[in-house]
């Protein structure tokens, strides 16, 4: 079949839905390779004075946290803190 048979709404709906497609693809490539590299910090405290950071290596929930921190904890700070290169590269050096 020669592209003179092929008609041009065709060929723009087969090339849109590829892009979606590819740009999903990256979508997730990108979430896995920064859900590797972060970890995801609760800074937490029980007397209003000194704080405790609570590590989690994916997203945690309300009782996950709960959990972890116990009675009377109050929280301060949520964030998702990546990885420094050099705990990276010990890391991949662990794995072989």
């Amino acid at each position: 079949m020669s592209r003179s048979n092929v008609p041009d709404e065709l060929i723009e709906r087969l090339s849109t839905e590829t892009g979606q497609r590819l740009t999903a693809q990256a979508r997730l490539g990108r979430r896995k390779a920064l859900s590797r590299i972060s970890h995801f910090v609760v800074t937490i405290t029980h007397d209003g004075v000194g704080t405790e950071e609570l590590i989690f290596t994916a997203a945690p929930t309300l009782g996950q946290i709960a959990a972890r921190a116990g009675d009377g904890a109050y929280m301060v700070a949520i964030a998702m803190k990546r990885k420094s290169l050099r705990e990276r590269f010990r890391l991949a050096l662990a794995a072989e």
